[in-house]
């Protein structure tokens, strides 16, 4: 029997059967900040930081996006998924100091304290987007179906879709349950 293949590329272009991504394969992007007291800095980061999910300027931003691609075949009891590629791509975006030659040593080291925390809660973040692609991944291997080859692609789209908007929901109530990151100590000045 000869069995025909489909290719569905969730998104144009993405390779089949990438690896999957871990924690630290974030991209790190910076903006940078200058001033010699916690109020300039804390001014600086009010201009110049980047845009939340509610349009307005915040320290740190971490945009996560889940990508799949996959292949299927016919089979006996219907549709089974022969190939699955899962793709994360991150950005964290924090502010970068710059210290100047006035600023004091307990300045120096309020601010390594605050970005470490802001680094924490940013990566809480990033975590939702691993745990999106993971649950994508394992709910792709075992996917079939019993209709034919375009139920189970349109199935296996909803379903994975459901999962991105699970895991941006996860996002929202992060920042709600922290204060987007004060409760973890990302406060300055």
């Amino acid at each position: 029997m000869n069995l025909l293949y489909w290719r569905v590329l969730a998104v144009a272009g993405l390779a089949v059967g990438q690896p999957m991504a871990h924690a630290d394969d974030a991209e790190i992007a910076y903006y940078d900040v200058v001033g010699n007291s916690g109020q300039e800095l804390r001014h600086q980061m009010d201009t110049k930081g980047p845009f939340g999910e509610e349009g307005k300027r915040v320290d740190g931003h971490t945009d996560w996006k889940v990508t799949w691609s996959y292949q299927y075949a016919p089979a006996a009891d219907g549709c089974r998924i022969t190939k699955l590629g899962i793709n994360l791509s991150a950005t964290i975006t924090l502010p970068r100091w710059t210290a100047g030659d006035n600023a004091s040593n307990a300045l120096l080291k309020k601010w390594q304290s605050y970005i470490a925390s802001l680094r924490v809660h940013e990566d809480g973040h990033y975590s939702h987007g691993v745990e999106a692609a993971d649950e994508i991944k394992s709910f792709g291997q075992s996917f079939h179906t019993s209709g034919d080859c375009l139920i189970l692609a349109m199935n296996f789209n909803d379903k994975a879709t459901s999962i991105i908007e699970k895991y941006r929901a996860a996002d929202a109530a992060y920042d709600a349950d922290t204060k987007h990151g004060r409760t973890q100590g990302a406060i300055f000045p």
